[in-house]
């Protein structure tokens, strides 16, 4: 592979760096950081072609903006693209081969972010945090024996815990809950029986997972396989009083289903970070389910996921500048192109 001829490069970053991480590309790149979280916007795809060509842009790191096919042709001089996310779906992975352009992504990048939110998640709902904080904040602790009585509440340790996905959130959040004591399984069509051993899970169909899980977890991706794949059939074969604690891909759990099952008492709780929708829409049934705990998405939303995709993205454009191949290479067929 042959490194850009160009001495300082010039690199567009519409993702927030690290600090520490940009100095570090800034030693050998001219950085322009204009992070979609601070613009609000997701800069028109015509619009990002012409700027990369004004500018002689040779990398651009994204996050949220998508990059199609016609910025890739419109864009000649556009050699490396990092993905600063798991997935590649925002990028045209096929056209960016076809142009020569080099494509990387941040795979785990948020795992432990995730997973530790995932515990939280358990917890509030076995301990219902946020109805013990509301009985303090709105001034009616005046009985000191309510919470023994009215709030008491479960212990994870004593919980069966099933994982629906395995991948690097999943496998994260078994070890967690491994370290509370609790029981888990964990169903992953990607991996067999021993591989789900090996992450300290027992192995389980969907079925029997469902039957035995009084926490229920989902980690698996939105895909055509995945959609809808927890819905009331599914939750209807979980014990009655379990709970459900959602992190996955949109569209995966049924969120209408997840109401009315925690309407009707099935469901003890339900804590989601992920909807269908972001914001949440008004009218959503989860806004007026019981006990439900409802976050804005904040499951990657820590200081170290930030660090952690900036050190992949720098390290693997430095590699390409420097004619290596990069570690985490989405289009490895683009090499052949480039030799």
């Amino acid at each position: 592979m042959t490194p850009p001829a160009m001495a300082r490069p010039r690199v567009l970053s519409l993702v927030e760096l690290d600090a520490d991480e940009l100095e570090r590309l800034g030693a050998v790149a001219e950085v322009e950081v204009r992070p979609w979280t601070e613009t609000l916007v997701l800069t028109d795809p015509a619009e990002l072609a012409e700027e990369i060509s004004a500018k002689q842009v040779i990398a651009l790191f994204v996050e949220a903006d998508f990059v199609v096919g016609e910025t890739f042709e419109a864009a000649p001089g556009l050699r490396f693209v990092g993905i600063c996310r798991g997935d590649s779906g925002h990028v045209d992975i096929e056209a960016a081969t076809r142009a020569g352009v080099v494509v990387t992504h941040t795979p785990g990048r948020n795992a432990e972010a995730v997973a530790e939110l995932t515990m939280a998640m358990m917890l509030a709902l076995l301990r219902d945090v946020a109805g013990a904080a509301a009985y303090v904040g709105e001034r009616r602790w005046d009985d000191p024996v309510t919470a023994y009585t009215e709030m008491r509440g479960s212990e994870l340790g004593r919980q069966v815990v099933g994982i629906v996905g395995l991948g690097r959130i999943g496998r994260e959040t078994a070890r967690l809950a491994k370290a509370f004591g609790a029981r888990v399984l964990a169903t992953d069509p990607a991996l067999s029986d021993g591989q789900i051993e090996s992450a300290g899970c027992e192995p389980a169909e969907i079925r029997d997972l469902l039957a035995e899980s009084t926490i229920l977890t989902v980690h698996c991706p939105a895909l055509d396989s995945t959609r809808g794949m927890i819905d009331a059939t599914a939750l209807a074969q979980m014990p009655r009083g379990a709970r459900l604690v959602v992190t996955t891909g949109e569209g995966v759990v049924r969120e209408d289903d997840v109401a009315a099952a925690l309407h009707r008492g099935h469901l003890a709780g339900a804590a989601f970070d992920v909807f269908d929708t972001h914001p949440i829409r008004p009218d959503n049934p989860l806004l007026d389910a019981p006990n439900t705990l409802l976050l804005p998405h904040i499951g990657g939303a820590t200081d170290a996921t930030v660090q952690r995709y900036s050190a992949m993205v720098v390290d693997d454009f430095l590699a390409f500048f420097m004619g290596r191949r990069p570690s985490r290479i989405v289009n490895p067929k683009v090499l052949e192109r480039l030799a």
